[in-house]
């Protein structure tokens, strides 16, 4: 869409396309409101590379086009850090993997990398199954009275609880401090991801001083956690891989505030977006019967009746296209952000420094020049003899250096769950229900996602 962005040419930069703007703030203004609708029709009107408007002395840009965000992402990833909406986060996460930069980002990244390694995740995988299969356990009387489940709600609780296990070796009811105090923490940053003004620290705010209570329970008891196994042999979680992890050139460990603000970065990329991805993806099977035999047809044939495993995974392509398709439909990470170090030129357009780029997944993911039928669950477009694709058209997990550090820990538990599941159970969308997103930190369902669930004969 937009052919080379390396080309250079001696003549004046051009200024990207887009819609008019109100001064100094109208580049944050574009997508208030629905801007999920608003980035699929500011693509249309002004193509894959959108020039929102100003923001202060410099620009927003939405990039939809798989050539841009590979420049941003990729090719010249140098150019650019995280953007205003990841900065945000900082007085919660601190100075985790997340929000660092360069040199320190990369000593960290090289810490902790091996801890979520393919075959440090293969050792959680009975954890996966043993959590869906407490599911359907937990199901057994809305099942027997044939009553719908929310499938969010339970995909919440599944998540956390193997989060909790796998971090901690604990559960929600030994740590509901932590929980709850995580939930509010977690509603702020909802509250605060497209808020454009901020009251300063001496303006009395209820929600602040409710936030900052939660934060302090948080560091409370992760620091309890993380000095009641500073000496502890290593049981195989999350945790203990972070006390052991070490700088390969001498720089020791992590100190409790850097374990810490670890912690939280997982908690963030592991527990909403993984328990959206997994109700989006329940709620499609059972609003999809065909893909649904199809799928339960592959996970029998592959399993006959056993457990499945990390090693059956490559065996059921269908059951990762499923995946792949819900997660282009409905990325949890919808938006990257990226914020311009100096001046850049993407194809030909003037990217000045401090320009905030705004990498949409949802955008990419639902263009119709890059993927046909695109609002349509077509889980046949990911399986191996499909058409080749564009990289950087599919990046539910990012893309360059700074791809997301637990992909294989979530690709893997989302796989092993809806497998097990269908071994179990057969779905069905509750009549009246409406899979539809909304956008907030990760992509979340606007409206409950009742199923409802039958045992299969043969489980």
């Amino acid at each position: 869409m937009l052919g080379n962005v390396d080309q250079q040419t001696s003549a004046p930069l051009a200024r990207a396309p887009g819609p008019r703007a109100l001064p100094k703030l109208g580049g944050m203004l574009q997508l208030r409101g629905d801007p999920l609708a608003k980035i699929l029709e500011l693509r249309k009107r002004f193509g894959g590379f959108v020039r929102l408007g100003p923001l202060g002395n410099s620009d927003v840009f939405l990039v939809t086009d798989p050539a841009a965000a590979r420049h941003a992402l990729l090719d010249h990833h140098t150019n650019y850090k995280k953007g205003l909406a990841a900065q945000r986060l900082r007085p919660i996460l601190g100075d985790g993997s997340l929000l660092l930069e360069r040199d320190v980002w990369r000593r960290r990244r090289r810490m902790i990398q091996p801890g979520f390694h393919k075959q440090k995740v293969a050792t959680l995988a009975k954890s996966f199954v043993e959590a869906a299969d407490d599911l359907v356990v937990r199901w057994s009387a809305a099942i027997n009275a044939g009553r719908s489940i929310d499938a969010r709600e339970e995909m919440l609780q599944l998540t956390m609880r193997l989060t909790l296990r796998n971090m901690f070796r604990a559960d929600a009811v030994e740590l509901k401090p932590l929980v709850d105090a995580w939930h509010v923490v977690y509603g702020e940053l909802s509250r605060n991801r497209m808020r454009l003004i901020r009251l300063p620290d001496w303006v009395p705010d209820r929600k602040r001083d409710e936030t900052k209570q939660a934060l302090a329970t948080i560091h409370r008891v992760l620091g309890e956690q993380i000095r009641a196994r500073a000496n502890a042999e290593d049981d195989g979680t999350v945790l203990a891989m972070l006390l052991g992890a070490r700088d390969e050139e001498g720089g020791g460990g992590l100190s409790e505030q850097e374990l810490r603000d670890e912690v939280l970065t997982v908690f963030i990329g592991g527990y909403e977006t993984s328990s959206n991805a997994l109700a989006f993806t329940l709620s499609l099977l059972a609003a999809h019967p065909d893909a649904a035999a199809k799928h339960r047809e592959e996970v029998d044939r592959v399993l006959q009746g056993r457990e499945p495993e990390v090693t059956d995974l490559a065996s059921l392509p269908f059951n990762r296209a499923v995946l792949d398709e819900s997660l282009r439909l409905y990325p949890p990470s919808w938006m990257i952000t990226r914020e311009a170090l100096v001046d850049d030129n993407i194809a030909g357009y003037r990217v000045s420094k401090g320009s905030q780029l705004l990498i949409s997944a949802y955008g990419l993911h639902h263009a119709p020049d890059l993927w046909s039928d695109a609002e349509r669950f077509k889980p046949e477009r990911f399986m191996p003899d499909a058409p080749a694709r564009d990289r950087f058209a599919y990046i539910p997990f990012g893309g360059g250096p700074r791809v997301c550090l637990g992909d294989q820990y979530a690709l893997t538990e989302m796989q092993l769950v809806i497998a097990r599941l269908a071994q179990k159970l057969t779905l069905k969308l509750q009549p009246g229900t409406r899979i539809e997103a909304q956008a907030h930190v990760g992509l979340r369902p606007r409206n409950p996602l009742h199923i409802v669930a039958a045992l299969r004969s043969r489980a």
